[in-house]
């Protein structure tokens, strides 16, 4: 099957994401994982099969939903952080 234009740029788009995120790239991976969403949302067709997109979506939701559990812990380790420094000047 011949991929279009649309098709071309989610496959490169699911390919960025993930080497971004397995050379812990997070920061980049939000901006990429915004334009992959971007490209699925509505009712846009495209011709890849529904089993691949539908996994890419999947895929997309836990990515979020981890993306939101870092940045809590990014936020909790900066506070425990901030408290041992405190400690060490008084």
């Amino acid at each position: 099957m011949a991929l279009g234009i649309l098709e071309k740029e989610i496959m490169a788009l699911v390919t960025q994401l993930a080497e971004q995120l397995t050379s812990n790239q997070y920061q980049e991976a939000y901006a990429s994982a915004g334009a992959l969403h971007a490209k699925l949302k509505g009712d846009v067709v495209v011709q890849l099969p529904i089993d691949t997109i539908q996994e890419i979506k999947a895929q997309l939701r836990f990515y979020y939903k981890h993306n939101e559990e870092y940045n809590n812990a990014s936020r909790k380790l900066y506070g425990t952080g901030k408290k041992l420094e405190s400690l060490v000047v008084n």
